[in-house]
Parts: structure tokens; C-alpha cells; sequence
């Protein structure tokens, strides 16, 4: 969502970060269900793109599309007649459900990635897990798969997990409500371009400090469980501490480290002090990029705490990738693979590579959208994903916690360790 300095998400997904005004437009609460900033406020928070919010949401769409859309020969040539042919619709679309439906339906005819149609408590969620930042949550999102709604992100040490939440656990309801009709679950957040089996919907949850949710799910076919989670102050950078641990294979024993974004600062910093301190002796690494993107500046200083371990210890690196490794985790992935740092296991990254800045654009919501290129790594990476050396699928629906790529991932870091013994 805003340059590959943030370029992460979601929906979101990983969104660079280069303001195109030196406006900064503070965002304002929109229901009494979002979580509150905090008294100083946060830098990403605070900054929009371009703020277009005259007409309606159809209109302030397209004229910030129409001037600062990063491809000039696409925004002149092709985007106006692209435009024409939803006009129409969207004067006839009386509702800002309806506006909405258009408005993506014309999105996804752009062929870029970052770009997509998000609320601005959803925008203000993906900000503030991208600085790595502290608020009220429950510790998961929601996947939409065939109009159904699974745990997702499930963050390790946040309330969600410690409910006993398990990622691809199917929510039956909230609160006794499905969640298709639930004011709990926010709107999608994807982009509108990549398909449905690339990038399917992903919708944060929205609650307040103080709230406890009930949550009936599915965890196998036809086997229900109630658990009630707690909204409680976490961060995804407080989930990427709690995931660091050792994982046992045979005799040997390789340190294990999660991080769902790259975050503004930090990350860098945990690896090398893991790999100083707890994961200074054993026989690999697994550095799992699965889930997001982030700040393209840290990627340079991650390779170089790799390649700086793989070079003095001579012990194998795995990194973990899937369809929603994206943005600067396609970047870091591509990095790792092509100078020899780490095999990669799972699945091919999102191939999504281009910057995306924010706009404002009224009527509770915040365009997402390209305005210029990731020197080299667009035009290399943009709708071309990162293949694995080693291709196994993420588990999917009612699995019950059973993770195939982390599997194969400590199954072929044993394998490089036992060569390298050799």
C-alpha cells in the first residue's frame, strides 16, 4: 500500500511508502468498534496519498487514477474508454455497496497489482501492522474462500492463538452471527486485479479494547468447537519474537523465525540477535516469509545477516513462501534464491512488485494504487512469481493446524544439514 518501502498487503498486503502531498490528512474515527490511536498518533497513519473527495466514490476513484496512475501510455490511451464503459453503471449504483461493486469491478480490469478499494479502518489496521505497532486486536484476519470465512494470520502469542484459534479454521459465526452479515468483519481488502485463486478476499475484524468475541468454527468437517477470544493490546512484531523457537529433526535442531511483514524497523535486528544468541549452534535456519510484504529498505540488511551466517557457519537457510508472500517478501525471496542463500519451500510468491501509494477518496474509504515503479525489481518481478525449489501447497481448509510447508521446510533443512556433514 504505499511504495515497496511499505509494499506489503493485503489485502492488503505490503505497501511502499512515498507520499504524493504534503497534506497529511489525520484519519478520523468511523465507528465505535475501531480501535483509538494513541495520543501521539503514527507517522503512516497520518499521510495520504491525494485526497479526491468532491463527487462520488466512482468519480473520486478515476480522477485520481486519471492523474496519477504510474503508467502514462495505460492512464492515457486505454483508462478513459476503461472508465466510459462503467460510467453509466455507477450513476446508476444508489447505494455505497453499490458504488463499491463498480468501482472494483473497474479496478480489476487495470492490470497492476496494489491496487484495490479499502475501508479506512481497514487502512488504518494494515499502517499500524506495518510499523510493527501495538493496539487492540484479536490476532487474526479472515480469508473468504467460495463465500466462506477462515481463520487467517493467525499472529503466534495473540489473543487469538492463545484462545486456541488455529489457522484455517472455518468461522461458522461471530457472536452468533454469520460472518456475511456480521459489523464485526470489515470489507475485503485484496487487490482487484490478481484472481480470486491467487489472492482471495482477506478482511481484518473489527473490535474495540475491552470486547470478548465468541466464535463458533469448524475445525473439521462437521466437527464445531466454541472458543471465546478476548481483544487484548498485541502487535505482528510481538508475534514475530513469539514465533522464534527450535525445531527438532532426528538429532539435530534448526531456529525457527516468522515474520508476517517486514516491518519499518526491527526485523533485521531480531535475526541477527537470534542468530547470536538461541540459534548460534544449531545445525539451520527456517526464516518463514509467509503472509505479506513491508519495507523494501530492510531488505539489503536481512540478506546481509544471512549471507553472513550461511557464509561463517556453512549451515543450511529455508525460507518459507507462499501465494501471500508479496511485495518486499517477493523481493527478499528472489534475493535468497538467487544468490544462493536459502532454498526456498512452498509455494511460487504473489508476483507483486509495484509500489502503491494511498488516496483518501471520500465516503469512508482509501484507494489504493500505483503511481510509479520499484527501480529493477518491477519490470523483473511485477506478475512474475518467484518459484520454490521445492513446491509443496499450503494446507487449506478445516486443516486443523497441519502445516505441509513448514513440514517439508524443516524436512529439507535436515537433509542439506546431513549433506553438508558429509
Amino acid at each position: 500500500m504505499v511504495s515497496v518501502l511499505i509494499a506489503a498487503l493485503f489485502t492488503a498486503t505490503a505497501f511502499p511508502f512515498t507520499p504524493l502531498a504534503s497534506t497529511a490528512t489525520p484519519f478520523t474515527q468511523v465507528s465505535s468498534r475501531q480501535p483509538k490511536p494513541s495520543p501521539t498518533g503514527s507517522r503512516l497513519e497520518t499521510i495520504f496519498a491525494a485526497t479526491e473527495t468532491n463527487g462520488t466514490l466512482f468519480e473520486n476513484v478515476t480522477a485520481v487514477l486519471l492523474k496519477k496512475y504510474y503508467d502514462e501510455r495505460f492512464r492515457t490511451q486505454t483508462l478513459p474508454g476503461l472508465i466510459s464503459e462503467f460510467t453509466e453503471k455507477a450513476k446508476h449504483a444508489a447505494t455505497l455497496y453499490d458504488q463499491r461493486v463498480v468501482t472494483e469491478e473497474l479496478l480489476s480490469h487495470i492490470p497492476a497489482s496494489h491496487l484495490g478499494l479499502i475501508s479506512r479502518a481497514s487502512h488504518r489496521q494494515v499502517m499500524w501492522d506495518l510499523e510493527g505497532r501495538t493496539y487492540p486486536m484479536l490476532g487474526f484476519q479472515l480469508i473468504e474462500i467460495n463465500s466462506k470465512y477462515y481463520a487467517f494470520t493467525v499472529l503466534e502469542g495473540g489473543p487469538a492463538a492463545r484462545a486456541g484459534v488455529l489457522p484455517w479454521d472455518r468461522i461458522v459465526a461471530i457472536d452468533g452471527i454469520s460472518p456475511e452479515t456480521s459489523s464485526r468483519v470489515d470489507w475485503r481488502s485484496d487487490d482487484a486485479y490478481i484472481g480470486d485463486d491467487r489472492d482471495p478476499p482477506v478482511h481484518y475484524l473489527l473490535a474495540s479494547a475491552g470486547d470478548t468475541i465468541r466464535f463458533k468454527i469448524e475445525r473439521r468437517r462437521d466437527k464445531f468447537i466454541e472458543l471465546s477470544v478476548p481483544v487484548e493490546d498485541y502487535s505482528a512484531f510481538a508475534a514475530a519474537r513469539a514465533s522464534t523457537r527450535l525445531l527438532k529433526a532426528e538429532d539435530r535442531s534448526f531456529g525457527y523465525l516468522h515474520f508476517w511483514y517486514v516491518h519499518m524497523t526491527g526485523i533485521p535486528e531480531l535475526i541477527k540477535d537470534k542468530i547470536e544468541g538461541e540459534f548460534g549452534k544449531c545445525d539451520g535456519l527456517i526464516i518463514d516469509l509467509r503472509g505479506r510484504g513491508g519495507n523494501a529498505f530492510a531488505i539489503s540488511k536481512i540478506v546481509d545477516a544471512l549471507r553472513a551466517d550461511r557464509a561463517g557457519r556453512h549451515r543450511p537457510i529455508i525460507a518459507l513462501i507462499d501465494r501471500q508472500s508479496r511485495s518486499a517478501k517477493d523481493v527478499l525471496a528472489y534475493e535468497l534464491k538467487s544468490q544462493g542463500i536459502a532454498r526456498l519451500v512452498g509455494e511460487p510468491t504473489a508476483g507483486a512488485v509495484i509500489p502503491a501509494s494511498f488516496a483518501d477518496v471520500g465516503h469512508d474509504s482509501i484507494l489504493m494504487f500505483p503511481t510509479f515503479k520499484l527501480p529493477r525489481y518491477t519490470d523483473l518481478l511485477e506478475a512474475k512469481p518467484v518459484a520454490p525449489d521445492v513446491l509443496i501447497q499450503r494446507a487449506g481448509p478445516l486443516s486443523a493446524g497441519d502445516d505441509p510447508i513448514l513440514n517439508a521446510g524443516l524436512a529439507e533443512a535436515l537433509k542439506l544439514a546431513k549433506s553438508a556433514a558429509k
